[in-house]
């Protein structure tokens, strides 16, 4: 009896497994014929650039009441400034109202004799650079925290006056922020 079962099983095997390509069906997939590559047409093969590199000309119209320049020094210290049409003992009250209203550090020292403030900031560095994500995850961020000095003065420029700051390039740049914000 068992003999049987194993013989019929060794003979409806094949039949069963050969009959499954009995009910396969040609695609449309299968059948597909490689299509030519698209062509771009010759005016839309590239953006047109005529007016790409057009320099507007100078002029000081409202919307510069209080541009950033693009000066800056290497290194840890950061130098920025903006220019602002207003007189320059104007600009610097202008100046230490923006900073004492801001709450963004304290002024040690003022100067409007030479236009000058000396600001001392608190500047908190997160240490999660360099850490996996995982680290991060599972782990406690490392903050910093450091007193920075930050230096203000304001100059004649032009018709107006030209704030410079400098210090640490975290803290002169939130100084930038700030006075862009509030003078301008």
């Amino acid at each position: 009896m068992f003999l049987n079962r194993v013989v019929m099983l060794a003979a409806i095997a094949p039949l069963a497994l050969g009959g499954c390509s009995l009910f396969r069906t040609e695609s449309a997939w299968d059948q597909a014929a490689e299509a030519r590559p698209l062509e771009i047409p010759p005016d839309l093969d590239t953006p047109s650039t005529s007016g790409a590199l057009v320099v507007p000309g100078g002029g000081a119209g409202p919307s510069e009441a209080a541009r950033p320049t693009a000066a800056r020094s290497s290194g840890g210290t950061g130098i920025d400034g903006l220019h602002v049409e207003d007189a320059v003992s104007s600009t610097w009250s202008r100046v230490g109202t923006a900073l004492e209203r801001a709450a963004i550090g304290s002024i040690d020292a003022r100067d409007e004799s030479s236009h000058t403030y000396t600001l001392s900031m608190t500047v908190t560095h997160s240490s999660d650079e360099g850490r996996g994500w995982f680290k991060r995850l599972v782990t406690r961020e490392k903050k910093t925290t450091t007193t920075k000095q930050v230096s203000l003065g304001v100059s004649p420029d032009g018709n107006g006056s030209r704030v410079s700051v400098s210090g640490d390039r975290d803290a002169v740049q939130k100084v930038i922020a700030l006075l862009r914000e509030r003078l301008g």
